[in-house]
């Protein structure tokens, strides 16, 4: 039992340390140091962040040139291709970048040539640089250099290919790999437009190497000018908004480690508690059972033994149970990595970087040798050889076996304090990421896909919008029919997905706006969803008409609150960004997600900007890529499918997060547990067992076995007094320091403080009833 326990917080220690190099070292690209990121954020009237990473393509392109704040920087937006030229077209993951992408982050190039430099809008050329992966996969036995491929409805010539390695920055989503790079020009067109100002993106990124002189002045000074632009922008649109941007420079090494440094605080913070009370745990039982043996080592001393033999000879003993521990704890540590990779490749930023360095584990082994030593030489010093006599006669006598009162004391506050600290914040964890799991999603993810329509056309004018209203139509006819269909219906993005910004108003002059997040869905859309409305309903067929005077809105739950609107309210009239009046016909539930938790949201009629569509399938059966692309194909045979998504098996990968937490909150409570059980348990019955001859004097004098009882219970309810406000205080310290200081948390502190007293004072009345 002992190896096990120190083995476990050996483990904990490796990984604590190997985590805390990798989240601390610098990142492996040039001058890391001076590389960063724009933050951007649009702000309300209140300097409430309504939306982050708030930066549109004319503030990237600009900024990615501006030659006084960078020495280097690229524009990256993130998006998605077809690659035509087969029946099920599949999705290219492609990465618009600027010239200096490759070499702020060392992406070697294989053969051929980086694409031709442009930084004139109109004049970016239809050159493409590809990945090898790409190549492996799609072009395994042709020179792909010089060759033309169709990404939707453009050609490409290839002219480079790149390695296909963890070079690349995640700076969108985790782990996620381009496979074709193209110049960011592209994405500019001839001329840049006041849309273009509007449109800010949560896909598109800026990082750069940063000049050190002056940055944050010319970025305040750009800053201005960008928000003149995007006031403009809103007036030429009529938009009435009083949203701002704010930009600011950050270390690229907290955008792409910041979860990964979150992480290994929390599991530092474990670790160093589990290893001090297993510490604790240890010596207290190696230091008793030092001392039961006192008289064999004055023994030896009468034979000849030298002091510094039994040392050594102590000490090989106790060296080689913390060998064997730290050892087996390097094998869970490594296991424990894998773990972790395995349970947080789709949400932690370069997973793939996490390797535990040798180091650490010689450093593990070697401090564990130091700990018997240590161990050792506490024993020894609380033996004294100088008068053998005494040693051999009071052998037998519990009282020369009895640790010293403070040593004892110490002991017994040290495993008191750190398990109640410990054990609160795991009882938090456990509580919080417990309640994330149990949350609702809102809707019912059972069956449900989401049919994403490639689309490279949102012009807006009325023939273009009425061509995507006949499609939309055509194609969601066509999918009811199919008999494995249950229901389907048109929408603009995923239920739990939050893209698009609409600011609502009670009032026509917009001065009391909310700005929510937008959802654009059509008839059958919550009842396909499994969306429950708790007041009105939702559209018709009328409302999607093209020319449709009547506009409506329903709120979700924490919208509706936001704007002080009740089921009472079904019917009145609600005003839009334009000030245009919409009337409310209903109010459904919060839709949630672990990644964005829940937001406020809207839902107008669907507009034909876009033609995506929400199916349901019936209980058993299954919609594959390559039905839906056919049936598409015979509708349309220029229509192509983007993606297919199984919102089911979307849902469970977001739950990785929540659920590895939470198992790791379960873990480090049963283990801070069993080690306080354990090492109390341990203590509590060698001092009852050492002072039972103290008993046996009492009962003879008069005491009742009641008497004796409720003073030890007295004496240590002194000790997890004193305890239990070090212990408090240090929770305050690190709940301040992780910014968890709420009443949840003290609500846990008061249950552990309960549960280690009860734990306390049970095992002394067992020990002590048993020794009288």
């Amino acid at each position: 039992m002992l190896v096990v326990l120190l083995s476990g917080a050996f483990a904990a220690m490796i990984m604590s340390i190997g985590l805390s190099w990798q989240a601390y070292q610098p990142l492996p690209y040039p001058q890391s140091d001076k590389l960063v990121w724009l933050q951007g954020d649009m702000l309300d009237e209140h300097d409430k962040a309504i939306m982050e990473n708030a930066i549109s393509t004319p503030v990237a392109w600009q900024l990615a040139q501006d030659k006084q704040l960078f020495d280097k920087a690229s524009a990256v937006l993130y998006s998605h291709s077809l690659l035509r030229g087969s029946v099920v077209e599949p999705r290219i993951e492609t990465t618009y970048v600027s010239d200096d992408f490759f070499s702020l982050f060392n992406i070697a190039l294989k053969e051929g040539r980086w694409f031709s430099q442009s930084n004139e809008l109109g004049t970016a050329p239809n050159e493409v640089v590809v990945t090898e992966c790409f190549v492996q996969q799609y072009f395994p036995d042709e020179n792909i250099i010089e060759q033309s491929i169709q990404l939707d409805d453009r050609r490409y010539i290839v002219v480079g290919v790149v390695a296909c390695d963890e070079s690349e920055p995640q700076l969108y989503q985790s782990n996620r790999m381009s496979e074709v790079f193209l110049p960011f020009a592209q994405m500019m067109g001839e001329r840049i437009t006041g849309m273009d100002h509007l449109a800010v993106r949560s896909d598109l990124f800026l990082a750069g190497r940063i000049k050190q002189e002056n940055a944050q002045l010319q970025l305040m000074l750009l800053q201005a000018q960008f928000q003149a632009a995007f006031e403009q922008a809103q007036l030429e649109q009529g938009i009435s908004g009083r949203a701002t941007l704010r930009f600011s420079l950050s270390p690229l090494a907290d955008k792409l480690k910041g979860q990964l440094r979150t992480t290994t605080q929390w599991l530092a913070f474990a670790g160093v508690g589990l290893l001090v009370i297993t510490l604790v745990n240890a010596f207290s039982l190696y230091l008793l059972d030092f001392k039961a043996k006192q008289n064999q080592l004055a023994l030896a001393i009468v034979l000849g033994a030298k002091r510094g033999n039994l040392q050594l000879e102590q000490w090989r003993y106790i060296a080689l149970i913390f060998l064997f521990a730290s050892l087996l704890a390097i094998g869970i540590a490594n296991a424990g990595i894998w773990l972790m990779l395995f349970w947080s490749k789709e949400t932690l930023a370069h997973a793939v970087w996490l390797t535990l360095p040798w180091w650490s584990c010689l450093l593990v082994v070697v401090f564990a040798q130091l700990c018997a030593l240590v161990f050792v030489k506490l024993a020894m010093s609380q033996v004294s050889f100088k008068d053998i006599r005494s040693q051999l006669s009071g052998s037998g006598k519990g009282q020369v076996k009895q640790l010293p009162k403070a040593m004892s004391q110490a002991l017994l506050g040290l495993q008191i304090g750190v398990g109640i600290v410990t054990m609160s914040f795991a009882f938090w964890l456990l509580s919080y990421f417990g309640g994330q799991l149990n949350t609702s999603s809102g809707f019912n993810s059972n069956n449900l896909y989401f049919v994403e329509l490639q689309q490279s056309n949102y012009d807006r004018s009325s023939d273009a919008i009425q061509a995507r209203y006949n499609q939309a139509i055509i194609n969601l006819s066509a999918l009811r029919q199919l008999p494995s269909v249950e229901s389907a219906a048109l929408a603009g993005v995923l239920p739990h997905e939050f893209v698009f910004l609409e600011p609502l108003s009670l009032v026509d002059d917009g001065s009391d706006s909310v700005v929510a997040y937008l959802q654009l869905s059509g008839p059958n859309y919550f009842s396909t969803s499994g969306l429950r409305f708790i007041a009105g309903g939702g559209f018709s067929e009328d409302d999607l008409a093209i020319n449709s005077s009547g506009k409506k809105v329903v709120l979700n739950q924490l919208l509706a609150q936001r704007l002080g609107v009740t089921a009472a309210d079904i019917g009145m009239t609600i005003y839009d960004r334009n000030q245009r009046p919409i009337t409310l016909v209903g109010i459904v539930e919060n839709t949630f997600s672990h990644t964005s938790q829940a937001q406020a949201l809207a839902y107008l009629p669907f507009n034909f900007i876009s033609g995506n569509i929400l199916v349901r399938a019936k209980a058993g059966e299954e919609l594959d890529l390559h039905t839906v692309t056919a049936l598409y194909k015979q509708q349309n045979p220029s229509q192509s499918i983007l993606k297919l998504v199984d919102i089911k098996l979307r849902m469970q990968q977001l739950n990785k997060t929540a659920k590895l937490s939470f198992l790791a909150g379960l873990m480090i409570a049963l283990m801070m547990l069993i080690q306080v059980i354990a090492g109390m348990y341990g203590l509590l019955g060698y001092l009852a067992i050492l002072n039972a001859p103290v008993f046996n004097i009492k009962r003879l004098v008069g005491a009742k076995v009641r008497d004796v009882l409720i003073e030890q219970c007295w004496s240590r309810a002194s000790l997890v007094l004193v305890a239990v406000v070090i212990a408090v205080f240090l929770s305050l310290v690190v709940a301040s320091m992780f910014g968890i200081l709420s009443p949840l948390l003290g609500i846990y502190l008061l249950f552990s403080i309960v549960l280690v007293g009860c734990i306390v004072l049970v095992l002394e009345l067992h020990h002590v009833t048993k020794q009288i």
